[in-house]
């Protein structure tokens, strides 16, 4: 694994998969934000586009991989899941 790129993945990933969960729980009907709500969680998922597209390559992988970022969690557990084809040694 490319250590550079995962390290830009976290940078991306993380704050948005919080944006994503964070948008969809103000998406609830209940609580009257929608608009910011779907706001949060379209950028979350930008975000995790970036994240995941860094991941694919840090593990020499194309970058449309990233497509996964639409499942969200699921979309990482099959990324997580992918064979190393970097060459490089962890």
């Amino acid at each position: 694994m490319i250590k550079e790129w995962n390290q830009k993945s976290f940078y991306f990933g993380i704050p948005g998969i919080i944006l994503q969960i964070v948008g969809r729980i103000m998406m609830n009907p209940d609580g009257g934000k929608a608009g910011l709500g779907l706001l949060m969680a379209l950028a979350g998922t930008g975000l995790l586009l970036a994240g995941f597209a860094y991941y694919a390559k840090a593990k020499g992988r194309h970058p449309a991989w990233c497509l996964m970022a639409f499942l969200s969690i699921i979309g990482l557990i099959v990324l997580a899941c992918l064979k190393d084809r970097s060459g490089t040694s962890a």
